[in-house]
């Protein structure tokens, strides 16, 4: 990186690349990657370096095709912008154009987003070629059937989203959100895997759920045997690394589950099955959620991927509140007549928000 920023930010810059290597955002996607470039210079600066970092190809010359002061000189015509910091390395003076924060005007706020998202699908775009394949995904309340060239089956819950990527020797898919059910078709040469946040599940002619919450990974086995392994954290990007999108099922203890077992992957939990009922867990395709001594903190999740109107646990030693009950994943009203029933708990309801907080 030719210029440091804070982790944070460019730990956000990075997703936003992954997000936008796709090629198929939507429009409230897109809205707040508008609204976090605007938010500070350095966010427009960090994104440009994550993009030109992952030149790996050596055919994609990024910065020839897209050079960062010709971005930075587009996006400057607007009267309200504050001058971006990496021009002063292009040869211009740093000059501020106007007071206030930094903040660009709609149109060109658009234009410059756009082309950034063109940039993360360049650098990507021959990593593609060598064996990503389609991008699926849901928004708020949407459910999705995909039949892949197999013929497994992928069943996608709402706010989810999978790549598919298919060789000659083998079958990977990432789920970067969400939740989704996966039939795979029986394949002993070309084994069945799945990518979540921190697990690596290995299946061949199996019936399992994968969940992906916000700290944890559930894995549930439906019909059959998969192997699931903790995923390692991604190596830190450099000029000279690919993508890492390639891992290896790691080299780590595996656990193995048979149907009608369950297991947690966390970075700091020790990996161990449960008996679990299976209809419970995968009960969202019926359009219910089941809860069993669930944490509240889950719970809010799981209704908020099927409801404009977010849920918002405005205490948070209300996050570990235990959830036991049958809901409609379509009816946020069934959860908040039921914790309105808890002494102690007051629900609050806005035209926005329902925020859950202790009395």
């Amino acid at each position: 990186m030719g210029k440091r920023y804070s982790p944070e930010v460019y730990a956000r810059a990075c997703e936003w690349f992954v997000e936008f290597r796709s090629a198929s955002a939507d429009e409230q996607m897109r809205r707040a990657f508008y609204g976090w470039l605007q938010q500070a210079p350095a966010h427009m600066a960090a994104y440009l370096d994550v993009a030109s970092s992952w030149n790996w190809t050596g055919t994609l010359d990024v910065s020839a095709r897209f050079p960062r002061a010709k971005l930075i000189a587009e996006a400057d015509e607007s009267d309200n912008l504050l001058v971006h910091p990496g021009v002063a390395a292009s040869g211009r003076a740093s000059t501020r154009r106007g007071g206030g924060p930094w903040r660009l005007a709609p149109a060109r706020a658009a234009i410059v987003a756009g082309t950034l998202a063109l940039i993360a699908v360049a650098v990507v775009a021959a990593w593609m070629l060598g064996g990503a394949g389609p991008v699926y995904s849901t928004g708020i309340g949407q459910k999705r059937l995909i039949r892949l060239a197999d013929g497994s089956i992928v069943h996608l819950n709402a706010q989810s989203r999978i790549i598919v990527r298919y060789t000659r020797t083998r079958r990977e898919i990432d789920l970067l959100r969400g939740q989704a059910l996966f039939v795979d078709t029986y394949e002993p040469d070309r084994p069945f895997i799945v990518r979540s946040r921190g697990a690596v599940v290995r299946a061949v002619g199996t019936q399992f759920d994968v969940n992906q919450l916000e700290a944890k990974t559930i894995v549930t086995v439906i019909q059959g045997k998969v192997a699931v392994a903790q995923q390692p954290r991604p190596v830190p990007v450099s000029h000279r690394s690919r993508p890492p999108f390639h891992y290896a099922v790691p080299r780590l203890r595996t656990v193995y589950l048979s149907a009608g077992e369950q297991l947690t992957v966390t970075p700091a939990r020790h990996m161990r099955p449960v008996r679990t009922n299976v209809t419970d867990a995968i009960a969202w395709t019926h359009h219910e959620l089941i809860f069993t001594a669930t944490d509240l903190r889950d719970v809010v999740q799981e209704f908020n991927r099927y409801n404009t109107r977010p849920l918002v646990i405005a205490s948070p030693s209300l996050e570990d509140f235990k959830i036991d009950g049958v809901f409609s994943s379509t009816n946020p009203k069934s959860l908040i007549a039921f914790l309105q029933q808890y002494p102690g708990v007051k629900v609050t309801e806005t035209a926005e928000d329902v925020f859950i907080s202790r009395q």
